[in-house]
């Protein structure tokens, strides 16, 4: 399995890529090719693009939660995709898999955010649209995680039931990737655990929301990384340097921006 940032708040000199406060991955397994989230604009099209990454050959589009810096570019997205239409590109349907509470209905349009507002005929010109909170299977090894449910400490007022999270299966143990992880990532950990029937986790990457947090709340977090034998963490997004300083005297640390890829067995 291969993951691809296309999109992060930070970017590397000398890579010409865009960064942004968003967030997009794209995940290759097998004869699945993925997008986890589309950031807050269409940067991470012009990054694909940038990287050679044919758009219109996503089979599948999982959104983790209705938050604009996640679900922003997903207009831009839906707008590529009629432009490929329009140009006579032939590209099989895709599936958008999502909470049903990321699409708000009003009115007869589904709704999340300000001025994020499409119709639910549009949306299935191009989607084989999921909306489900129950965990779902996209290959043998990669899984949706579905709601998350909240079983361990308190989430901040902002929490969205809405919010999911992905698991692999790797032969070393899970790789949890998250959006933001507002419904905490103990949660979000122990209901792979529970999805998966595996207990190893090996990697999380993805957003935190680690954001002027106390040194306790990132201690305790880091304590039970540690008691969970958690290889390695990529904090990148909503998590903050002073996060990821404090975490690294539990685990591992790795660095994240976009274009960066990253493998797994």
């Amino acid at each position: 399995m291969e993951l691809t940032i296309l999109v992060d708040n930070h970017t590397s000199a000398g890579n010409c890529l865009i960064s942004e406060h968003g967030l997009s991955f794209f995940i290759e397994e097998g004869d699945t090719k993925l997008l986890f989230d589309c950031g807050s604009s269409d940067a991470f099209i012009k990054n694909a693009y940038n990287m050679q990454i044919d758009l219109a050959n996503v089979t599948d589009i999982i959104l983790s939660h209705g938050h604009f810096d996640h679900i922003g570019g997903f207009l831009r997205l839906q707008a590529l995709y009629q432009k490929f239409k329009f140009a006579g590109i032939q590209f099989d349907e895709k599936k958008l898999i999502a909470h049903p509470n990321v699409f708000k209905p009003e009115d007869g349009e589904i709704y999340s955010g300000e001025n994020f507002k499409l119709s639910l005929e549009e949306v299935q010109k191009f989607f084989n649209l999921i909306l489900t909170k129950s965990p779902r299977y996209i290959t043998s090894k990669l899984v949706y995680l579905g709601e998350i449910p909240i079983k361990f400490g308190t989430v901040k007022n902002d929490y969205p039931l809405d919010e999911t999270a992905l698991a692999y299966k790797s032969k070393d143990g899970l790789v949890i990737f998250s959006g933001c992880s507002h419904s905490g990532v103990k949660n979000i950990m122990e209901h792979a655990k529970y999805v998966t029937s595996e207990n190893r986790i090996n990697t999380i990457i993805g957003g935190l929301y680690l954001i002027n947090r106390t040194e306790d709340e990132i201690n305790e977090l880091g304590e039970y990384l540690k008691s969970q034998n958690v290889k390695r963490i990529f904090p990148c997004h909503c998590t903050d340097l002073e996060a990821k300083i404090l975490l690294s005297k539990y685990v591992k640390v790795e660095d994240v921006c976009t274009g960066k890829k990253y493998n797994w067995e």
